[in-house]
């Protein structure tokens, strides 16, 4: 008899697109990202387990001879968890506190693939005349929770995926 086992994160965890525009003098990423999460991280997401995910941002001078030089980096984190008291799944910006309450485990993955106009840099840092690559990746960890709960929840055997960065010319 062959054991149950089911992968938390499946699929291809990727950044599918990225990119940064400018508005009022600082740019704000947008990104598209794929997060296939399995039938048993639905089951553990609505019965309280949480879900974080971090976005790493860096943004470099692209130099000739002499190695690139970062101009910006920036981590955001999210944490997504499910409240009985509202029945409702919280999305926790966590740099920024701010909160957005969802109504089903799709929608809340949904938006959490979803990143657009988060601010990250300011004109002034970039000049005009010279070169830029911005790259992103992302980070997920599913049950960041007490190991004594992790043993309950065995079957989830996937609890941290990380993303290839996504690389693009940043056109000041």
């Amino acid at each position: 008899m062959k054991p149950l086992q089911a992968d938390g994160l499946e699929g291809r965890f990727e950044v599918r697109s990225a990119d940064l525009q400018l508005k009022d003098g600082v740019y704000h990423l947008n990104a598209h990202l794929d997060l296939p999460v399995s039938d048993a991280v639905r089951r553990g997401l609505a019965e309280g387990v949480p879900l974080a995910m971090e976005l790493d941002l860096d943004i470099e001078r692209v130099r000739q001879l002499l190695p690139n030089s970062r101009v910006a980096e920036l981590t955001q984190r999210y944490h997504l968890q499910y409240n009985a008291v509202s029945a409702r799944f919280i999305l926790r910006n966590d740099n920024s506190g701010q909160q957005e309450s969802l109504s089903s485990v799709e929608s809340a993955v949904e938006r959490l693939s979803e990143v657009r106009g988060l601010p990250v840099l300011d004109k002034a840092l970039i000049t005009a005349d010279r070169r830029y690559e911005a790259s992103v990746r992302a980070k997920v960890d599913f049950g960041s929770v007490p190991f004594s709960l992790r043993v309950v929840m065995f079957w989830v055997n996937d609890w941290h995926r990380e993303s290839d960065w996504y690389t693009w010319t940043l056109q000041p």
